[in-house]
């Protein structure tokens, strides 16, 4: 009885569930048409374009690319393909001579060169590594006509709203200074207010001028951002002087070189009646202009103007990473590396500057000009730089772990001799632009003197070949154009002369006594220096 009395309580269960009905389906298949259907469309087989036939003398890649082509994947919108397309473009460059590319070089430079402003990184670089092989090969003279092109991409790529473009746009510079550093002396008065952009920005209209701005991003510091742009800096201002140099060397045969076009004119005459060299076309100018050429890569006056920017902010960069306290005569002042760093290129900008003033010596405006940059920076220069001069470098410890007592302080520092050098030969020039009956004030004298002890210490104790020639322009600074002006206010040089005559006769290698020699051999032919005759 218990046994079937659980069954029907089993039924009772099972009946009182809810019971799911299966929905009937209203689009029934009618019959006869649940077949499968067998019919197929046909397409044509395209064939890639890299299993084309091509011409045997086509320049063509790895993969059977052309230039064109490539060319074409460079603007393609996945950066992968960019820098794919890059990749091979290299492999052509490196596989083939130059002269099998010159038919291509408009489009390869407009090319590559434009992606110098990616927003990828690894495009950029890539491109940067490009761009170095094909102007490596080239001539001066077949990459003229493209120079705007080039120094357009790096205006561009310099004041670019990216900060990692901008901070990019050094290595641009980089690969066009090493290829084409005329085209960036000759193009500096485009370049140089960009570098001012880059480590400083404008007042308001109520407080005209510059002030130095923190940083580029954050992953630099503002002491590494600006070594890198005053590097470049300094490597613009050396190419100016040297092209300057070149351009004035040569400047007695640019007007038989340089043909002016009349608007009459039916030809134009591209090569000399006397010689095969290339005579340079200036469609621009009048005839009548042709004085014009004795003018400078770059104007005084925009020179002057880009410098009366400049100089106050290297000295404010330089008292961001100088040590505030004034140390005792004699002493070095031990800065960081990072400081002697931004030190060398601060002391090459200055001279840069000063031989491009010297190169005036036979304009009319030229005693002028070696006055207005004297009085202009000559103080700040003296309070900046030379009030704790002179320097030593910290010395990078390769065991960080030693004890701060197993080092002497001999042996935590490294002098900078040759920044220190610098700094000698600028304030010589200084002095140098001084006019002999002028007395020099208390401050400008003991900092002559103060020069002189360090410059004697020097050559005492002479170790240091590779600062020799930074020693004899010095030298040659100090007795051939300030010799006078410093004789005429009392400051003695016969100590330092006799040390030259003994440094002389007592260093081992030649090229040391070559050129303490020729010194010495230029301070007897030299009429006006009469106390060191004496």
């Amino acid at each position: 009885m218990g046994k079937g009395h659980r069954h029907m309580k089993h039924l009772k269960a099972e009946k009182a569930k809810v019971k799911l009905k299966a929905k009937k389906s209203a689009n029934k298949l009618p019959k006869g048409l649940n077949v499968t259907d067998t019919s197929f469309k046909v397409k044509k087989i395209l064939i890639r374009e890299q299993l084309q036939q091509r011409d045997e003398t086509e320049v063509l890649s790895i993969r059977k690319l052309n230039i064109k082509d490539l060319l074409a994947r460079l603007q393609h919108h996945n950066s992968t393909v960019r820098e794919e397309a890059l990749k091979q473009l290299k492999e052509i460059l490196l596989r083939y001579p130059p002269r099998d590319l010159h038919a291509h070089l408009n489009p390869l430079l407009r090319g590559v060169a434009a992606l110098s402003l990616d927003k990828e990184k690894d495009v950029r670089r890539d491109s940067l590594n490009a761009l170095s092989l094909i102007l490596r090969p080239i001539s001066k003279e077949r990459l003229t006509p493209y120079c705007d092109i080039l120094i357009s991409y790096l205006s561009c790529a310099m004041t670019h709203i990216n900060p990692n473009v901008k901070e990019d746009s050094l290595l641009l510079l980089d690969v066009l200074a090493q290829n084409c550093g005329s085209a960036l002396a000759k193009n500096s008065h485009k370049i140089l207010p960009n570098f001012l952009g880059m480590i400083c920005r404008l007042h308001s209209d109520i407080k005209p001028g510059r002030q130095l701005t923190t940083t580029l991003n954050s992953k630099n510091t503002s002491a590494k951002w600006r070594i890198k742009v005053l590097e470049r800096l300094a490597n613009i201002f050396t190419s100016l002087v040297y092209h300057e140099k070149h351009r004035r060397s040569t400047g007695s045969n640019a007007l038989q070189k340089t043909g002016a076009v009349k608007g009459y004119a039916r030809y134009v005459p591209v090569y000399g009646s006397r010689s095969t060299q290339v005579g340079e076309v200036d469609f621009d100018k009048d005839p009548s202009s042709m004085a014009s050429c004795a003018e400078g890569i770059l104007p005084m006056g925009e020179f002057a103007k880009h410098v009366d920017l400049l100089m106050p902010l290297i000295s404010d960069i330089w008292l961001e990473v100088c040590p505030d306290g004034r140390t005792e005569s004699n002493t070095e002042t031990t800065i960081s590396s990072e400081a002697a760093t931004l030190l060398t290129s601060i002391v090459e900008i200055v001279l840069s500057i000063t031989e491009y003033v010297d190169m005036l010596e036979h304009d009319h405006d030229a005693e002028r000009t070696r006055h207005w940059f004297r009085d202009a920076f000559c103080n700040a220069y003296m309070k900046n730089f030379l009030s704790r001069f002179p320097y030593g470098k910290m010395r990078q410890l390769n065991n960080p772990r030693r004890r701060q007592e197993d080092f002497s302080q001999a042996q935590l520092t490294e002098k900078c001799l040759q920044q220190n050098l610098a700094l000698c030969r600028i304030h010589v020039w200084f002095v140098s632009v001084v006019k002999r009956n002028k007395q020099f004030s208390k401050t400008a004298r003991d900092h002559c003197e103060s020069i002189l002890r360090y410059l004697d210490d020097v050559i005492v104790n002479w170790h240091d070949s590779s600062a020799l020639p930074q020693l004899t322009e010095l030298l040659r600074a100090l007795f051939l154009k300030a010799g006078p002006v410093l004789n005429a206010n009392g400051v003695d040089l016969s100590n330092t002369l006799r040390l030259i005559l003994k440094a002389s006769s007592r260093l081992s290698k030649k090229e040391a006594q070559s050129r303490l020699s020729l010194i010495l051999g230029d301070i007897m032919l030299e009429y006006n220096l009469n106390e060191l005759h004496r």
